[in-house]
């Protein structure tokens, strides 16, 4: 096997479901093993109220899937139930929740769920401390809950991935469509804890956690701390450190485990204050994301499993997004 492909479906559609198995063909040719990533839509009541309906519909597929692996992306809306900074018991509770419905799943083998530290705050409060405070604040607030629900995880057969985010988290949402939380438009709050080689990594394996890095997202982070308009996005005490030739994108794939997992996508262009936004989910080899072909090889030669997760533009019947990623991926 040349490695671990996923692709997203919303399993609460039959149709999908079969839409994200059959586009994956092309990979059974090319030695890939295909798999499936179910994508929770709705916060809590996605893995609890609905959890009924998605298992019936991957009912039909049990034959078929074997016991390839399978993912669980938790919902990172509504923000207050993925809030580990100021709602992390419920957080917690998502987690766990998310946690009981991967190991009931009737396809698959290894069970994988990702999530985010959806942990906003203000331009304003983010500011307020030092890189330092917040990493001390994480270790005493956020650690302890998060190696908690790692443990739930393990005692219920469930691999437990966070996801890295991007800097600033929404910033690839335009004014026009932006949502409020906090008393604030989400793009302009702000998250103390991103993560990378650099700080997160290590303190999330320490927990008995893994990462989903996100190629898009950590591309933010190294390209802010290029700018001079990094100050309130990024810390100050990290830019010098972030914008070296010794921590880029490519360190941080060089950070991953085989039992981690990637969100392989492209990214393009930046957010910056006067109202420019950044993409995620770009195709593969549409965006700006120079050593993608790299990448790629490192992922296979260490078969670290990977996630084709790109932007449909809302076509999710045809996804050429994600056909143009396929054939990308396999002009290798």
């Amino acid at each position: 096997m040349k490695n671990q492909v996923f692709v997203p479906t919303v399993a609460k559609f039959p149709n999908d479901i079969l839409g994200s198995w059959r586009i994956q063909e092309p990979f059974v040719q090319a030695s890939y093993q295909r798999g499936l990533m179910l994508v929770e839509l709705g916060g809590i009541k996605a893995v609890t109220d609905e959890a009924g309906i998605q298992i019936k519909n991957l009912e039909t597929l049990k034959d078929e899937y074997g016991d390839t692996p399978i993912v669980t992306m938790l919902s990172n809306t509504p923000f207050e139930e993925m809030d580990w900074l100021h709602n992390a018991a419920l957080a917690a509770n998502h987690v766990r929740c998310g946690i009981h419905f991967a190991a009931v799943i009737p396809i698959g083998g290894r069970k994988i769920v990702t999530f985010h530290l959806n942990s906003l705050v203000t331009e304003e409060t983010f500011l307020s401390k030092s890189a330092e405070d917040w990493r001390e604040l994480f270790d005493f607030r956020i650690a302890p809950m998060l190696k908690d629900v790692a443990q739930y995880a393990a005692s219920n057969g469930v691999e437990l991935k966070v996801e890295t985010v991007p800097v600033p988290e929404y910033g690839d949402w335009t004014q026009e469509n932006d949502l409020s939380y906090l008393g604030k438009k989400v793009r302009h709050l702000r998250n103390p804890f991103y993560l990378t080689t650099y700080w997160g990594f290590q303190q999330l394996r320490r927990l008995g956690l893994g990462i989903c890095l996100d190629l898009c997202h950590n591309r933010t982070i190294y390209r802010a701390a290029g700018q001079l308009e990094s100050h309130g996005i990024i810390f100050d005490d990290d830019k010098y450190m972030l914008s070296s030739p010794s921590h880029d994108l490519m360190t941080d794939v060089l950070g991953l485990l085989p039992t981690d997992l990637v969100h392989l996508n492209d990214g393009l262009g930046d957010f910056t204050q006067q109202g420019d936004v950044f993409k995620e989910g770009v195709p593969l080899g549409q965006g700006d994301i120079e050593d993608l072909r790299e990448i790629i090889n490192h992922l296979n030669h260490r078969k670290i499993p990977f996630v084709i997760e790109v932007d449909e533009g809302g076509d999710f019947k045809n996804r050429p997004g994600t056909k143009a990623s396929i054939e990308y991926l396999l002009k290798q």
